[in-house]
């Protein structure tokens, strides 16, 4: 008997008893705005520059170390096809990383002038020939970003990228 009046009860506020023909209506539900990450701190920033462009700068020393050593060209375009993997992945983390406002600009120019190295560095990855693989890789070094790659370190206080 309780658990029948208590439903009615129920029943009774769900109908809205109250005689009158008003409807509440709720506000529809709204993801919350996301907020833009701060910047990061000049010590982060070290840390996540140095970090991100590892990988990259790893890969390029392998393919000269190659290319110095008279590797095979398959294999040479086996490396530069990891140069553009890592450039592709360091760009694309230097772009989603919110940078101190001394580091923006340096940065920004960066990326630009790497856009253009990467188109070269996936040309030589799909090289078919050795003349081809070379043409592409001497085209992607004349775009290799070191005087920006330069200011984005003084940027950020580190030392320049051959002193490290």
């Amino acid at each position: 008997m309780r658990r029948c009046s208590a439903a009615l009860v129920l029943v009774l506020l769900l109908a809205g008893c109250g005689g009158g023909a008003e409807t509440t209506v709720l506000p529809a539900w709204e993801s919350p705005s996301p907020t833009a990450p701060a910047p990061l701190t000049a010590k982060e920033a070290k840390g996540r520059y140095l970090a991100v462009v590892a990988p990259y700068n790893t890969a390029l020393e392998e393919l000269e170390a190659a290319l110095k050593a008279g590797r095979p060209w398959r294999t040479v375009r086996g490396l530069a096809r990891t140069v553009a993997s890592t450039n592709a992945a360091h760009a694309e983390q230097l772009r989603t990383t919110v940078w101190p406002a001394k580091a923006q600009a340096p940065v920004a120019a960066l990326l630009k002038e790497n856009e253009v190295a990467l188109r070269h560095w996936q040309l030589a990855a799909e090289a078919d020939s050795a003349a081809v693989l070379m043409r592409e890789i001497r085209a992607a070094a004349a775009h290799d970003g070191g005087a920006q790659a330069d200011k984005v370190r003084v940027a950020l206080g580190l030392p320049l990228y051959r002193d490290s």
